[in-house]
């Protein structure tokens, strides 16, 4: 006390100081008392943590009688000292317990040290366990904070994954829902977590050291790693010697084979993990590189065997050929654990994928780099690629052979690639997260119905596959047979072929996917063949075809297929699509306890969809069959996830069957990830509403040039119709709505439908004119009047119209008579959608109906939201309308729309979501409740909310609808949180995603 007093005597404290100065240096003076307080505290908790205090209690009392605790900005707070002195000891981990639970001690948790730290990274890089954990256990704390702190090295979550914290998954659940954890450090040179995950493998500077001590010169003077020449002198030499120098390894590995373990040994060789197995691993992989792969083959039946799942196992068999035979069966990449930090990371945050380092690599490209750049395997590539082949097959080839399958092989590059090619939302999105430019790796089908062997192996030459391939798409091919005898052979119709083993059926196929197999492909996601020609494809032909590969979703378009034929070829199957000719024994043959619901056949199996025809049965007895094979697959055995199997029907009585081509459009032409996005909500809103009942239609009224009622996909939406299109020079004829000109209001029809849930069209046909430019049309005000009167009187909820009315006279009695009926949808709280003009935004002229401010005007854009060059300025919102896909009236092309009139009919779609939406929720025409989004400026606040850059005009769907929908389902169903790919069309109407969906629409309500 008496130097603080000297202190505040030199200070002039009390000698004529005013009083500003007097409250400054008062403040200076508690600032020293508590900075020598808080260092009391230290050097006591030091004291403690050394033993010479032994009663915690006793430093607690010590504590408590400091008078200030002001924190030190040089220096270590008491948790840095904690965690130095280590977590040893009962009593020091209880009272970093009780510290951790006082506010003061929490803020030093993101206080650094001299060098940056906080005392979590400090805990992580020095490993210890127990002080991460507790941390992690307290409640109440802002954890996220604490994590995304940031230190030379990177945030909590780098140096967790760096450092291989043991409970990375806890720590990556209380992450869960922010990304910026998990993407944090991109552009930078160690990256985002995921991308120090993909590297964390890196052996030791020691384990490389004792395996360069093994290393010994082969009889060419090369010094070989791992005693690679005593095992195995050249790569091109057929000798089978699998030992080491003294034989040893030889009579291990054969020991192992014997002995039934050839699962463990598997799982080392390709573990991907550096724990002194690599030398072995690759050492395996290269001996076996140049022989011949044998596809796995169906076993042999005989007339008394029946149908089991003997020898099929993950679809291969499971014994190992015999060492000396130079047929061998390649293993797979086994499958990353659930706490693997790659995986942890990746589902976590899926949008870490497509990040990049400074190095300009995204993880996947950095888990490349890091594999073709470790010494030991540019070393085993060198002596493979110098070893030497057979004639013609040169260095680089032997060398670009080696590099890639030490990807393919590699565990961690094998789960980011199957990651990739199920989650991703589109192909250009896996392009972006595997491959840099200009690299492919999907099949995009055969292009001719006749084929010659010559040609695949053109193809093999410069097409390049990857062991995953994300669908096979067939169409009907037959392929010709190979020359023999000098003569010239002609290709046979796919209808005559005949299999070469004997079977009356067809079996070309099976040279096509033995092409895919000689190309490394080994997974395929989905499988889509078309075989309704007279002659399909033989039972055995198909199992032969695909055994061996791991395929998932079975799309094998012959009619009646036995479910046999699907369990033999894949027991990996989740998905199955049926073609049936209505045939009920068929039908019963399915839903049999042999069938699609014997988990032993089908364990995995989650989703039939069933394509079936009417048959020869009347309506009742139809479906009598249909509800009784479908109740039986329904109340079949949970799966191993406990879920059972769904079931999906589909009537097929069109001309042109689903079964005869590969038409579906998201077969061939993907569905661009905005319109995706509103589908796979839309179908949850309808799983929903089949589980919930009573929820109301949309009704939309179309203004336009009338539909195609012949098509299929449209006919059940249609409710009602009118058409306001005179005959020329007639007073009695008319032209009818449902047989349109032309095919604008067809197309508008078809985007609406295939958004919006449930929606119940009204179609108005209007009358069209020739333009005054003299191409295009032009639509009559007077028939657009009655169109709209005639939609208030349908009680339609939304009128979509996909064109405008330029005109310099606006006060003509046809005009007058337009914006009287547009003044009473408005006030009827019809929502009216009405395209922007598409002259550009020279043209000054006001365009109508949008001109009136009573319609909300849409826009063209691209699918990312860039407004169209062409487009008028005066817009409320943007929509997707350039090269809009939609399905040709053959059913099997895909034809593009652009244009504002597009982009309306989007906008009309979306409303319809939204306002299903809150149907679902709470059935207004049933409670009497008021729809919040039937009004126009709630319409126009959600798409607001949903827009994002500068322009806020073009809703971004997918963030909302998926990303935003699918948190809050997380959030509210905890079990779910670990999910992060949570796909929404297949979920059901529970409690959690009603309070999800419920949570969404306030949202969109800014509430």
């Amino acid at each position: 006390m008496a130097d603080a007093m000297e202190g505040e005597k030199a200070n002039g404290i009390g000698s004529g100081v005013t009083t500003g100065e007097s409250s400054n240096r008062e403040n200076d003076r508690r600032a020293k008392r508590g900075k020598k307080s808080r260092k009391k505290l230290l050097r006591a908790l030091t004291r403690y943590l050394q033993g010479a205090i032994n009663d915690w209690q006793e430093l607690k009392k010590f504590k408590d009688t400091v008078e200030d605790s002001e924190s030190i900005q040089d220096g270590d707070n008491a948790l840095h000292i904690m965690e130095k002195s280590g977590s040893e000891g009962e009593a020091k981990r209880r009272f970093l317990k009780w510290m951790l639970q006082q506010q003061e001690h929490q803020d030093e948790l993101v206080e650094q040290d001299k060098l940056g730290y906080t005392p979590m990274h400090n805990a992580l890089i020095n490993q210890n366990i127990d002080f991460v954990n507790d941390v992690l256990d307290v409640k109440g704390i802002n954890i996220i904070n604490i994590l995304m702190y940031k230190s030379s090295m990177g945030n909590c979550l780098h140096l967790a994954t760096q450092h291989s914290f043991p409970n990375l998954s806890k720590m990556v659940e209380k992450c869960a829902g922010n990304t910026d954890v998990f993407m944090e450090g991109e552009n930078t040179p160690n990256g985002t977590p995921l991308h120090i995950a993909v590297n964390v493998d890196r052996p030791s500077d020691e384990e490389d050291e004792e395996e360069d001590d093994d290393d010994y010169e082969d009889e060419k003077g090369g010094s070989v790693p791992g005693g690679w020449a005593g095992r195995h002198a050249s790569f091109s030499d057929q000798k089978n010697n699998l030992g080491g120098n003294s034989g040893e390894s030889k009579q291990k590995l054969d020991s192992e084979r014997g002995s039934g373990t050839s699962k463990e040994l598997n799982k080392d060789m390709y573990s991907g993990q550096y724990q002194g197995g690599q030398r072995e691993r690759l050492y395996w992989i290269f001996a076996n590189l140049d022989k011949q792969i044998d596809r796995p083959r169906p076993p042999p039946k005989t007339p008394t065997e029946c149908t089991g799942t003997e020898g099929i196992g993950n679809g291969r068999p499971e014994g190992d050929a015999s060492p000396a035979s130079q047929h061998i069966q390649m293993k797979d990449p086994v499958e990353l654990p659930a706490g693997h930090s790659v995986r942890l990371l990746v589902e976590a945050c899926p949008g870490a994928l497509t990040t990049k380092n400074a190095a300009d690599r995204t993880p996947y490209q950095e888990r490349e780099h890091f594999l073709l750049n470790d010494k030991l395997v540019l070393e085993f590539v060198r002596r493979y690629a110098e070893g030497g082949g057979h004639d013609g097959d040169t260095k680089e080839n032997r060398e670009a052979r080696a590099k890639r399958v030490v990807i393919t092989k590699d565990p961690v590059a094998h789960y980011i690639r199957s990651f990739c090619m199920h989650n991703s939302i589109s192909r250009d999105e896996t392009m972006k997260r595997l491959y840099k430019p200009g690299q492919e790796f999907d099949l995009e089908g055969m292009p001719t119905p006749i084929i010659k062997h010559e040609y695949l192996d053109q193809l093999e030459k410069h097409l390049k596959f990857e062991s995953i391939l994300k669908y096979v798409a067939l169409p009907a091919l037959s392929i010709e047979s190979r020359p023999t005898g000098g003569s010239r052979s002609s290709a046979a119709l796919p209808s005559d072929t005949r299999s070469e083993t004997g079977r009356n059926g067809r079996s070309d196929l099976i040279t096509v996917f033995n092409w895919l197999w000689r190309g490394g492909v080994r997974e395929i996601i989905k499988v889509m063949v078309v075989d309704d020609g007279e002659i399909p494809h033989a039972d055995a032909s198909i199992v032969e075809a695909l055994y061996g590969f791991k395929v998932e979703e079975w799309d094998w378009k012959r009619v009646d297929l036995c479910s046999d034929v699907i369990h033999e070829s894949s027991p990996a199957i989740r998905e199955v699509s049926l073609y049936s000719s209505g045939n009920n024994a068929v039908l019963m043959g399915w839903a049999s306890e042999e069938g699609l619901v014997n988990r032993e056949k089908f364990p995995y199996l989650e989703t039939v969809k069933l394509y079936i025809q009417d048959g020869y049965e009347d309506e009742v007895r139809w479906s009598e069959n249909i509800t009784r094979w479908e109740k039986k697959i329904e109340e079949g055995k949970p799966g191993p996830g406990g879920g059972k199997i769904k079931v999906k029907i589909i009537r097929d009585n069109n001309p042109v069957k689903f079964f005869s081509e590969l038409s579906a459009p998201d077969h061939i032409e993907e569905v661009p990830p905005w319109i995706k996005s509103i589908q796979d909500f839309s179908t949850f809103l309808m799983n929903a509403a089949r589980d919930k009942g009573n929820v109301s239609p949309v009704k939309i009224a179309i203004i336009d040039d009338g539909i195609d009622a012949t098509m299929h996909d449209l006919q059940p939406k249609i409710a009602g119709g009118a058409t306001f299109c005179p005959y020329p020079h007639s007073p009695v004829l008319v032209n009818s709505y449902y047989v349109p000109r032309g095919n604008h209001g067809t197309l508008m029809a078809q985007l609406i439908c295939s958004i919006c849930p449930s929606p119940q069209l009204y179609i108005a046909r209007l009358e069209e004119l020739p333009a005054l430019t003299g191409s295009g049309r032009s639509v009559t005000a007077r028939s657009a009047a009655k169109a709209v009167d005639w939609a208030i009187n349908c009680g339609v909820d939304i009128i979509s119209m996909s064109w405008t009315i330029q005109t310099a006279v606006q006060d003509n009695a046809d005009m007058d008579q337009l914006k009287r009926a547009i003044n009473r949808a408005h006030d009827a709280e019809i929502l009216m959608f009405c395209s922007a003009s598409d002259q550009g935004a020279n043209n000054k002229e006001v365009h109508y109906p949008g001109g009136w401010g009573r319609c909300i005007r849409i826009g063209g854009a691209t699918f990312t939201g860039e407004k169209l060059t062409w487009v008028n300025d005066e817009v409320d919102f943007w929509f997707p309308g350039r090269n809009v896909p939609f399905l040709a009236r053959d059913g099997k092309s895909t034809v593009y729309e652009s244009g504002s009139s597009v982009a309306t009919a989007a906008a009309s779609g979306l409303a319809g979501v939204l306002i299903y939406s809150d149907r679902l929720r709470c059935d207004n025409a049933i409670s009497g409740q008021r729809n919040p989004f039937k009004s126009q400026d709630a319409i126009k606040t959600a798409f607001k909310i949903m827009a994002k850059g500068e322009d806020g005009r073009f809703p971004r769907t997918y963030d909302f609808l998926i990303k935003h929908f699918r948190t809050k389902i997380q959030q509210s169903e905890p079990k779910l949180a670990k999910n992060p790919n949570i796909e929404i069309s297949d979920l059901e109407w529970t409690k959690a995603t009603k309070k999800a969906l419920n949570a969404l629409l306030l949202r969109l309500q800014d509430k």
